[in-house]
């Protein structure tokens, strides 16, 4: 009796050891996939900003844009365009934005301070020294 007992002692030991061994590679395989999920989500988020500033380039040229594009004026950062609107008398920021993208920070910042009318004109002249005026 003391022999089946012993060896069922060991075979659950055996199990039990499988069992860890079993846990351990299924973990190692989950963080492999999960790793790989990163690494196409990362690369899916790069080709989505690296679209959104070539198709911000021609976005004066689409069809429903309504500005002249000969009035504007790519900056690319931290706001995408000027739009000089001569007839008007008036100058238009314009962020460009694809999918789900977001203002940044410093574009919300710009356009808070657009929009309290904290924008400046200044002549600057360079001879010999920098004047501003």
């Amino acid at each position: 009796m003391d022999d089946f007992l012993t060896g069922g002692i060991i075979l659950l030991f055996m199990v039990c050891l499988y069992l860890i061994k079993l846990y351990n590679y299924q973990q190692e395989t989950i963080k492999k996939q999960l790793d790989d999920i990163n690494k196409l989500i990362s690369s899916k988020k790069q080709s989505e900003v690296r679209l959104g500033q070539v198709s911000e380039h021609f976005a004066p040229l689409l069809k429903d844009f309504p500005y002249d594009s000969k009035n504007v004026r790519f900056l690319g950062s931290p706001i995408d365009f000027v739009v000089f609107e001569f007839e008007q008398e008036k100058i238009v920021f314009i962020e460009f934005k694809t999918g789900n993208s977001k203002e940044s920070s410093r574009q919300k910042t710009v356009r808070k301070i657009i929009e309290s009318g904290n924008v400046e004109y200044k002549l600057m002249t360079v001879n010999e020294e920098v004047t501003i005026k």
